[in-house]
């Protein structure tokens, strides 16, 4: 498993730099804002460098304001409906990493953050894949219309072809347009709302060996070290309250806990359909070369699909961690 974790991380790496050219575009065509040059955001930014920039957030110096402003809603990396359901925008709430009433402001920021840097590089992602969809699907309907004209293919089978295609041009106009929403979303969660980020490294996300700890050491450690959950129960006044908050407790740990072992199952399944998409493109590749195929557009394209599927799930795994972290009072990194 290790191994093939390493073999697929050349492949991450170029399915990333496909995205250049269109990094470039955004840098361009992005708002910069009014921002100093003191205030500008490293480029490229990393997750490191977006964290600091959370303590400094006015939802951290303000936390009474967090309930006549509230968050953002808007999501795109919808960890709990992918381990639990597959679905999206299914359980909104739980959802967001940092919606849990067990931590403090600074902790939910910082998971505000990960979470919005994580979305932008999903959104990339999605943008490619249907990009490449879109191109082998005009590929595909522009060759029927030139055999339609040549008597080969019927009009009823190019019209289902360019509905086909308008569907995926739609489904790649909305991946290009939330390139935006979610770096907008970003810019908001760094405090930074008129300085739209442009280019974001790719963090270090877990390996294969990631193990969920156990549930009472998770329960245990929230308890004593995290001094949020200390401040609640030394203000909960009956026994009746504070058996609700260990519930709480338990049942978030529980939830958390769950959800990266099914995220471990998820990511030896989309370790397998990567390597075989992997050694399905060499095949077209060789059946290209031989003049046996047309092209390798399907074979890429579904590539692209089955990486922006695998990196999902290992940025799921990162943000369910750091969600650990911060209910254990850990710092979230």
């Amino acid at each position: 498993m290790l191994a093939l974790r390493w073999r697929t991380a050349s492949c991450n790496i170029s399915a990333f730099t496909r995205l250049a050219p269109l990094v470039l575009v955004l840098a361009l065509v992005l708002p910069v804002g009014t921002a100093s040059a003191a205030e500008a955001l490293p480029d490229p930014l990393s997750l490191e460098q977006a964290l600091e920039l959370a303590k400094a957030h006015p939802r951290v110096a303000a936390d009474a304001d967090n309930l006549r402003f509230p968050r953002p809603l808007a999501l795109f990396i919808g960890c709990h409906d992918l381990a639990f359901t597959g679905a999206r925008d299914g359980d909104v709430r739980r959802n967001q990493a940092w919606a849990s009433s067990l931590i403090d402001a600074n902790a939910a920021q910082r998971l505000e953050v990960m979470q919005r840097f994580f979305d932008v590089l999903l959104a990339d992602l999605s943008f490619a894949r249907d990009n490449e969809a879109m191109a082998v699907a005009f590929v595909q309907l522009d060759r029927a219309r030139a055999r339609a004209e040549l008597g080969q293919f019927s009009p009823l089978r190019v019209a289902e072809l360019d509905a086909e295609y308008q569907m995926i041009r739609r489904q790649r106009a909305a991946s290009e347009a939330a390139q935006r929403l979610t770096r907008s979303l970003l810019a908001q969660a760094l405090g930074r709302p008129d300085t739209l980020p442009s280019k974001l490294t790719l963090p270090k996300l877990p390996g294969d060996d990631l193990k969920p700890p156990k549930l009472e050491d998770v329960i245990s450690a929230a308890r004593a070290d995290n001094a949020h959950i200390r401040q609640l129960a030394e203000e909960l006044k009956t026994k009746e309250a504070r058996a609700l908050l260990d519930m709480d407790i338990e049942q978030n740990a529980l939830e958390l806990i769950t959800r990266l072992g099914l995220l471990g199952l998820i990511a030896e399944q989309t370790e397998t359909e990567a390597y075989w998409r992997d050694l399905k493109l060499d095949e077209s590749r060789t059946l290209y070369e031989l003049e046996a195929q047309a092209d390798l557009g399907f074979s890429m394209s579904q590539q692209t699909r089955a990486r922006r599927d695998q990196e999902q799930v290992a940025l799921c795994q990162a943000l369910t961690l750091a969600e650990l972290d911060a209910l254990q009072g850990k710092p979230v990194r």
